[in-house]
């Protein structure tokens, strides 16, 4: 992850079962303005291809992703 990304809000879910990591991810992203940024920590690998659908979807950016490791994080940019 960039040390020089900022974001307005960072999101926890890890340790949820599906559906609710994404559901979690949709409710917050909803309330955020345009061109806001999310982090999101997750550890369910399900998640991986739920944000890509999501933000092909609904037009938001997913900016950096760090897959590599148990803890998987994201920044999205809100559309």
């Amino acid at each position: 992850m960039s040390k020089d990304l900022a974001f307005e809000e960072r999101l926890d879910i890890r340790d949820l079962d599906c559906p609710m990591p994404i559901m979690h991810t949709k409710a917050m992203l909803a309330r955020m303005a345009s061109g806001d940024h999310l982090n999101i920590i997750a550890n369910n690998r399900e998640f991986i291809r739920e944000i890509h659908i999501l933000s092909t979807q609904l037009g938001h950016i997913i900016l950096e992703e760090d897959t590599e490791g148990k803890v998987l994080s994201f920044v999205v940019q809100k559309k």
